[in-house]
């Protein structure tokens, strides 16, 4: 599968699907648990993943295992401030007792976290931002936009007209832009999670990234998905430049 290939299934994909903490419904089974199924057993025996994420598909009757989707995930180290674990899809080829599941290509997600002060575990029910899913950045970069991200998110509300709209190129999100994402994302915008983070091929004097973000649950349903865009010149701050909600 090629990087470009690759790139546009990411950007097309939910936010919530293959995210690093999965939605409702996931079962996590870990490598020495009681009651595996065989084949994620069999799985785990002669690979050197940790888990194995098994999640139904949205509208799949009784999440089936034939259609659910599968994650192999490998152990948690720490690189400074920031823990990573790595991820990859697996698929059920077969039936019955012959069922197993393989890797369907070679694509790698590293899941990273902030370290406060240790490495949190991966799925644990919390509120806190946990896991993000990411594609091709590094732990510096990381670190550099979930401060951007930090910056919005613990902001104070902003009125569309304080400042004309647009990134205004320091570092920070301009008012006019920042308010209405935080109006898009709704009171508090605290309350909102990164779920994947993925870079765009570009040129080596200006990275750009797409930044999928999930605000909070709302008393109707599943909270929205945004895709929020990042730019970094040679030498320059990370910049919001657009944002759009997604599936």
């Amino acid at each position: 599968m090629t990087a470009t290939v690759v790139l546009v299934t990411l950007l097309l994909a939910p936010a919530a699907t293959g995210s690093a903490a999965p939605p409702g419904g996931c079962t996590t089974y870990t490598r020495g648990g009681d009651a595996l199924p065989p084949h994620v057993s069999e799985w785990l025996a002669h690979s050197t993943d940790e888990r194995v994420v098994r999640c139904p598909q949205p509208g799949a009757p009784g999440g089936a295992a034939a259609t659910a989707l599968y994650f192999g995930e490998g152990a948690v180290t720490r690189h400074g401030t920031v823990c990573t674990y790595p991820r990859h899809g697996l698929t059920l080829a077969g039936s019955g007792a012959a069922a197993r599941l393989v890797r369907y290509d070679r694509s790698e997600a590293l899941a990273m976290a902030l370290a406060d002060p240790e490495c949190p575990p991966p799925h644990a029910p919390t509120t806190a931002q946990g896991y993000v899913e990411t594609y091709d950045i590094s732990t510096a970069t990381f670190v550099g936009i979930m401060r951007l991200w930090s910056g919005l998110a613990g902001a104070p509300a902003v009125a569309p007209a304080a400042a004309p709209s647009g990134s205004g190129g320091t570092g920070a999100l301009a008012a006019g832009t920042r308010a209405r994402l935080q109006a898009a994302l709704g009171a508090p915008t605290s309350g909102a999670t990164v779920t994947r983070i993925v870079r765009i091929p570009g040129s080596v004097l200006r990275h750009r990234y797409a930044l999928f973000v999930k605000a909070p649950d709302t008393p109707a349903g599943a909270g929205s998905q945004y895709v929020i865009y990042v730019d970094k010149k040679l030498r320059g701050p990370y910049d919001i430049t657009a944002f759009a909600e997604t599936n």
